[in-house]
């Protein structure tokens, strides 16, 4: 029998069918992206070579000194930057008249082909960036194995210390085209924590890691943002005195874990080695969902206490964000902004028709101390 047993035409014009109803069976929808949306990350790219963010990393001269004592002036330069580019995202959305204007069309269309390939293609736009949200954007210099340099900039790098590896095995010597731990100190660090054992075996998760976890944020973070299985691991995680208790958040109308001033969320394409193996597995064409096991890298944060040079499980990972932190850049230009090109005919088949929709965008965090993410977790 053949796999999957309808095609598209006898799957969507039989004609009795409830009229209108796809049950979608694919995509998810992820908590993140609506806070991010709810937090007022969005911030319109109107062009230039590259998205620059100023920060400072130094203070000036000064401190107490003996009434009358001479002082050596000297100008410090206390100003840098970070730079990110644009990233295009393109789904293809192929189209045949015959099928989508003859035969599914008039009565017996109870679904119309076209427009389903269409809702189709912005969905899978939305969860290729939800799912790309978390790994990384760089290419593979020291510290960063596998070469995404095409991808947004998202939390791996964001929530990184150039020495410590983030949950996907890669440690980021440079943010936004910055070296870290350079001339500008420890400014744009967010150190990665290890909730496993010495041997690189996942450990059990407890309200006294999340807790630690959270106060590495130098400003609260409003969100925590896990796969099921760790969240499931926190509801069944009592500790004397100490309970996670669920609450409705009102920003984004969703259910989490109220944890001291932020809420933990279920995020369905957040990166999970328990629950990625259920998510269908062309969710995405170019990102893995699952974290795969890796080996640390050489130098670690003792902050974070990776074991340096084992080979690590990362078990399921959670995620701290101060979105308002966030910055989402959509360019403006109407052609790559979440917009479908005109039908393109090919020259050899009549019928066959071509759509492309396109964005220009990242996703990047001027601030990344006020992030942090563990990994590692067990029950």
């Amino acid at each position: 029998m053949a796999d999957p047993t309808f095609d598209q035409i006898s799957a969507s014009t039989l004609a009795d069918m409830a009229q209108d109803i796809v049950y979608d069976e694919f995509f998810v929808e992820g908590s993140l992206q609506r806070k991010l949306r709810a937090s007022g990350a969005l911030d319109e790219y109107l062009g230039g070579t590259i998205m620059q963010e100023p920060f400072q990393y130094n203070r000036v001269s000064g401190g107490a000194i003996a009434p009358g004592s001479d002082v050596t002036v000297i100008q410090k330069q206390i100003l840098a930057a970070t730079a990110f580019t644009p990233k295009l995202y393109v789904e293809q959305v192929p189209m045949n008249l015959w099928q989508t204007n003859v035969v599914n069309s008039g009565p017996a269309a109870r679904v119309k082909l076209a427009d389903l390939y269409m809702s189709n293609a912005v969905q899978a736009l939305n969860t290729d960036l939800g799912i790309d949200f978390y790994r990384h954007g760089q290419a593979a210099p020291s510290g960063v194995g596998d070469n995404r340099v095409v991808f947004i900039n998202g939390a791996a790098e964001a929530m990184n210390d150039g020495i410590t590896s983030s949950w996907d095995g890669n440690y980021f010597p440079y943010y936004g085209g910055q070296l870290r731990n350079g001339v500008i100190g420890n400014v744009l660090n967010s150190i990665p924590i290890w909730f496993g054992d010495q041997l690189g075996n996942t450990g059990q998760i407890s309200y006294k890691s999340i807790v630690e976890m959270y106060l590495n944020c130098v400003q609260e973070p409003e969100i925590g943002v896990c796969n099921k299985a760790l969240y499931s691991y926190l509801l069944e995680r009592q500790e004397p005195k100490q309970n996670f208790a669920q609450e409705k958040d009102a920003s984004i109308g969703l259910v989490g874990l109220k944890f001291l001033n932020s809420y933990i969320h279920v995020d369905k394409l957040c990166p999970s080695t328990k629950y990625g193996q259920i998510l269908p597995s062309g969710l995405s064409q170019t990102t893995a969902i699952q974290p795969a096991a890796f080996t640390s890298s050489p130098a670690p944060s003792s902050i974070s206490n990776l074991p340096a040079g084992v080979t690590i499980n990362p078990g399921e990972v959670i995620f701290f964000f101060r979105t308002a932190g966030w910055k989402i850049r959509p360019t403006t230009d109407e052609e790559y902004n979440f917009n479908f090109t005109p039908p393109i005919r090919t020259q050899t088949n009549p019928d066959l028709i071509v759509m492309f929709l396109k964005a220009g965008i990242n996703f990047y965090c001027p601030s990344p101390r006020d992030n942090c993410h563990g990994y590692g977790a067990g029950f």
